[in-house]
């Protein structure tokens, strides 16, 4: 019966969410489901990005034994809070073997898989040194320094397998995510959730926000918008203006 099990959320991973009791919406089953290599993913406040990339990482750590699975953010607490709602999320699968390596910022599983939780260092430095990495997820990507991210990217070069995960909402038109999702990139497959495609959030909490946030936040926090920084001096769209491609440089 187990084998069975096994072999169904092999070949539909989603099948593991509803083993958690967790129902995920379409687009999350989706892309729990998305074998992408780049995978970018800009989705509003409390929509349910974070919970769909528990459920992707226990799909692989629970059918692929000995898979190396990372969860970066900018600050270790959200890294943390990745490694414990997936250990939650675990504990409630029916017949699920004991995890064998438990720990606040670590979880390894029977199969030796493991899940780990890396810190928000700025400059990367402190990450380097893992390799053969089966999925790395950066959650709130705008937030991570393009060091940071840098120092990721090489650890998926020698697992076939490898996905590079991107999770986040807008901070400014600037940095590494910013322009992976202005980018015209083939090599991207980009998840878009649209506000109000979430039953658990009401109007009436938006509207709370909206007026709580004013409208700046709110458009960057629930619309997806990438808005040029309040300290800036000149806005993107101004500077963007000054170049063209039209012209040949002197020295090419």
């Amino acid at each position: 019966m187990l084998m069975a099990a096994d072999m169904a959320r092999a070949l539909d991973p989603a099948l593991l969410a509803l083993d958690a009791d967790i129902e995920l919406d379409d687009w999350q089953a989706d892309f729990v489901r998305s074998t992408a290599s780049q995978i970018a993913m800009l989705i509003p406040r409390q929509h349910g990005k974070t919970e769909s990339a528990v459920m992707k990482a226990l799909s692989v750590a629970t059918t692929e034994p000995e898979s190396l699975i990372l969860i970066v953010s900018p600050a270790q607490r959200l890294s943390d809070e990745f490694v414990r709602r997936a250990r939650l999320a675990y504990g409630r699968i029916p017949n699920a073997p004991a995890l064998v390596g438990d720990a606040a910022r670590r979880i390894e599983l029977e199969n030796k898989a493991r899940i780990l939780a890396l810190p928000g260092d700025n400059d990367g430095d402190t990450l380097r040194g893992l390799a053969n990495v089966r999925m790395a997820i950066i959650d709130e990507t705008s937030r991570c320094s393009d060091a940071l991210i840098t120092a990721v990217r090489p650890m998926l070069a020698t697992n076939a397998n490898g996905q590079l995960i991107y999770l986040s909402t807008p901070a400014g038109k600037r940095g590494v995510f910013y322009e992976t999702w202005r980018s015209d990139d083939p090599d991207w497959h980009r998840i878009h959730v649209a506000l109000g495609s979430c039953p658990r959030i009401t109007p009436e909490f938006l509207a709370r926000e909206r007026k709580n946030l004013g409208e700046t936040k709110f458009r960057e926090e629930y619309l997806c918008e990438f808005l040029d920084t309040e300290d800036a001096a000149f806005s993107t769209s101004i500077i963007d203006a000054m170049f063209t491609n039209e012209v040949r440089p002197l020295w090419s």
